[in-house]
């Protein structure tokens, strides 16, 4: 009986020390979990970081290569090489058109330049003042070089033909595509439209080909007495040539050609 009585209170301290021992480990357990946890938490949470700001380097320098490759600054040309790429450009060859390379504008850029150079020749009064918004109906623009061996880089072989047609008027231009400079011009449209008559020709190929080195003004006989400005250096000229065609019957329309070429 006695040992009855001792046993039942060892028994149940004992099922009392097992519950609390047990709360005990459990909950250190859990706590051990819970500090496991928070750790790897804590670095999901900085290795996230450090990903996105790598992330946005990497976007910033993704921005400034874009920026690098769509800025475009025109490559400047001296005389002599101008007239080699003019000596190809007439000697002629296959046509072959290709996207732009490094150095060479754009479609985008290209169709720009041609906008600008029209604006001026309107606000200059060369071709009619409306036509200074360059507000027209069509544009088209590709790229091309020509299948040429040369010994000099044939990136500068290439030329955007940048076309501009609103009703009756035509412009066709030829752009250097490294240089970013006009080197030829087209202009169609009614005489009544026209206002170049106003200039004299020395004052239109200045308004045209702002970039050339002025030189003499004269007559150029292997040309039809188109009127010619030569480059002081003798290998370059810039022209223009006016004439007026009446095709059916119809209103006469005056072309002016303006173009570098070879002496």
């Amino acid at each position: 009986m006695n040992n009855s009585k001792i046993y039942v209170p060892c028994v149940f301290l004992l099922s009392f020390g097992v519950v609390i021992g047990g709360w005990f480990l459990t909950k250190m357990l859990l706590s051990q979990k819970q500090e496991e946890f928070l750790d790897r938490t804590g670095q999901i949470a900085l290795q996230s970081t450090e990903t996105s700001l790598l992330l946005a380097d990497q976007s910033e320098e993704a921005d400034e290569d874009l920026t690098e490759d769509t800025l475009f600054q025109g490559q400047s040309l001296s005389e002599e090489m101008m007239a080699e790429v003019l000596a190809v450009w007439e000697s002629g060859g296959n046509e072959l058109p290709h996207e732009p390379k490094k150095g060479q504008m754009n479609m985008e850029q290209a169709i720009d330049e041609g906008r600008n150079w029209i604006t001026i020749m309107a606000e200059c009064g060369i071709v009619p003042e409306k036509l200074a918004e360059c507000d027209f109906d069509k544009v088209t623009a590709r790229l091309c070089t020509l299948d040429a061996q040369v010994d000099f880089d044939d990136s500068l072989l290439s030329y955007w033909l940048v076309q501009f047609t609103e009703n009756d008027v035509v412009f066709s231009l030829t752009v250097h595509a490294s240089s970013g400079e006009i080197w030829k011009a087209n202009l169609s449209m009614n005489v009544s439209g026209s206002l170049s008559s106003k200039y004299s020709h020395e004052e239109i190929l200045e308004i045209a080909f702002p970039f050339i080195t002025r030189g003499n003004m004269e007559t150029v006989n292997l040309i039809n007495n188109t009127n010619c400005e030569i480059m002081p250096g003798g290998l370059v000229y810039a022209a223009v040539k006016e004439r007026q065609i009446a095709v059916n019957n119809q209103e006469v329309v005056i072309v002016i050609d303006l173009w570098l070429g070879t002496v």
